[in-house]
């Protein structure tokens, strides 16, 4: 699954808005100020797909390509409330695209996946608006009905993986502690690879002890008959997994719990609690569904189907000897590697084939040493090497960091054009290579002199006004050799140990801030035309450099 190019006739602000991605690339992330667009991108190409795999009507007026499987696939639809149009040719040929009914693009095959469309769409959006969550929730609804029921309730029908009744699926704060459970599951080189890169990055050496806090849900009633009595008469997947915990839980206890209501206001509810001790008890669990996607579908079917709350499991972690030892409990650990353990167990429990990751700011608390190595974590996870061209992950991101190991094909900036309207568009040369300096100066920030700070910029400006005045006072004198003074002790060209680079920035920095116009001296971001003759200049200024360098070389000789 590899999207190609979007046009969008109207959703928000994407007016007349056209997107060329790099289906040759797993990647694609998105840069741009707050309220460019990214976020209404990322809603609008959730939109297109559940409404695709609900065989609903557009909701506005698209025009979409993209590679799934073995096809190119265009989805055309001209105008809102209407169904689109579908047309298809086999993937990477020049053949001409062909009409395609619609019953055929709905059409699965005998292993139950779509032929024209992603397997899988998943959603994760790290801040706390839900308006992203809304639009999985039909899918959610569809998939929940579905575990609660037994096998008689369901007329006979079987579903080989029951997540394929929900194609849309929206990541949330309780995965991150699921696949943490999941990591230290599975058997085998692949299973220790995973658990060594944990030891590594977030100091967990191994599984403690966890404790499943249930809740008597909203379906659950006394005068209910079939199912089991333990869970509420539960039914389908969900009794299951609790049977197979209450096997191997230390001494089940049932007592009244006080869930917090609205306003503060809390009520009774029956619980009971499932206490596994040691990591093998959970391991037994484990060994009744095979592997880890299985097992991780298992635990995330008992939160949604409302058994198991936001705050109720309670896992226990022992740390490396490195990080210190002792035991932490997953809230213990910081946003970031909380974090971080939710989109990798997104992307490692819950991955298929032709899957499309749309991930909405995922990195918002991750260090600088991990933001570096961002991508190569989700490259690691999403298996692109045995994949081959089958997933593709757009994600926005406001991290120059993030950014630094990518190629200009795999970065798409968003800002708004003279009319307020969002555009997309490539950035001007490769991230991969720069530097942060030199990322937050060029088109992907536009931050002024590299983001040098407001007040240096001012003693920068102040120190070439009184150098240019032919008459100055002596106070003014004195002003100039404070202002230079401080800016000598901060050194702050000298940021980088190239003497050559050195060099350039004591010319540049003085006849940039000279060169620039009044309207630009308190910009807080550059303008296009601002980067154009910035750019100029500091041509100007390496070719006189290189001049004499090689003047230098050849008065040596």
């Amino acid at each position: 699954m590899r999207l190609d190019e979007l046009t969008v006739g109207s959703f928000k602000n994407l007016k007349d808005f056209h997107i060329d991605f790099d289906e040759g690339s797993p990647y694609t992330v998105l840069v741009g100020e707050n309220g460019a667009g990214k976020s209404n991108l990322i809603e609008a190409i959730t939109i297109i797909f559940r409404n695709l795999d609900l065989d609903e009507a557009a909701a506005f007026q698209y025009r979409l390509k993209y590679r799934c499987r073995e096809h190119d696939v265009e989805v055309i639809a001209d105008t809102a409330e209407q169904f689109p149009r579908f047309r298809a040719r086999p993937k990477g040929t020049e053949e001409p695209y062909a009409d395609l009914p619609r019953k055929r693009f709905m059409e699965v095959d005998d292993d139950g996946r779509p032929l024209y469309r992603p397997a899988f769409v998943f959603g994760y959006y790290s801040g706390p608006s839900d308006r992203l969550a809304g639009l999985y929730r039909t899918h959610e609804e569809r998939y929940y009905r579905w575990i609660i029921k037994s096998p008689e309730q369901r007329g006979g029908r079987a579903v080989d993986d029951p997540n394929a009744l929900r194609r849309l699926f929206y990541a949330q704060t309780m995965h991150g502690q699921f696949a943490l459970l999941a990591f230290f599951m599975a058997p085998g080189d692949d299973a220790e690879r995973d658990r060594a890169f944990l030891r590594q990055h977030l100091q967990i050496d191994g599984l403690d002890s966890v404790l499943f806090a249930l809740r008597k849900p909203s379906w659950g009633n006394a005068r209910k008959k079939g199912g089991d009595a333990r869970f509420w008469h539960a039914e389908g997947e969900i009794r299951t997994f609790l049977e197979r915990l209450y096997e191997v839980a230390l001494l089940p206890a049932r007592m009244a719990r006080r869930i917090p209501a609205d306003l503060g206001r809390d009520g009774p509810v029956e619980g009971l609690y499932l206490f596994l001790p040691k990591a093998e008890d959970l391991h037994q669990v484990y060994e009744s569904y095979g592997d880890q996607y299985a097992f991780f579908t298992a635990l995330e079917s008992a939160h949604l189907s409302r058994v198991i709350g936001d705050h109720d499991v309670r896992t226990r972690v022992r740390l490396t000897t490195e990080s210190g030892g002792g035991a932490v409990t997953y809230r213990e650990l910081s946003e970031g590697e909380q974090q971080l353990l939710l989109v990798l167990g997104l992307l490692k429990f819950t991955a298929r084939d032709d899957a499309l990751f749309l991930l909405d700011e995922p990195d918002t608390h991750l260090n600088p040493v991990w933001s570096t190595q961002y991508l190569e974590f989700l490259d690691r996870f999403i298996r692109t090497r045995e994949r081959g061209e089958s997933c593709h992950i757009i994600m926005s991101s406001h991290d120059p960091l993030v950014l630094a190991g990518l190629g200009q094909t795999q970065v798409r900036i968003l800002r708004r054009d003279t009319a307020g309207r969002a555009i997309a568009e490539p950035p001007m040369s490769d991230p991969r290579g720069m530097g942060i300096q030199a990322i937050l100066a060029s088109d992907l920030f536009r931050l002024p002199a590299a983001g040098l700070d407001t007040e240096t910029q001012h003693e920068l400006e102040e120190q070439r006004k009184l150098a240019v005045e032919e008459n100055i006072s002596v106070e003014q004198q004195q002003t100039l050799r404070d202002v230079t003074d401080r800016l000598n002790r901060k050194g702050f060209w000298k940021s980088d140990r190239d003497p050559l680079y050195q060099l350039f920035l004591q010319r540049f920095l003085p006849q940039w801030i000279e060169r620039a116009k009044p309207e630009w001296q308190e910009a807080v971001q550059i303008s296009p035309e601002h980067m154009q003759e910035r750019d100029a200049l500091a041509d100007e200024i390496a070719a006189e450099i290189a001049e004499e360098a090689k003047a230098e070389r050849a008065a040596r000789e």
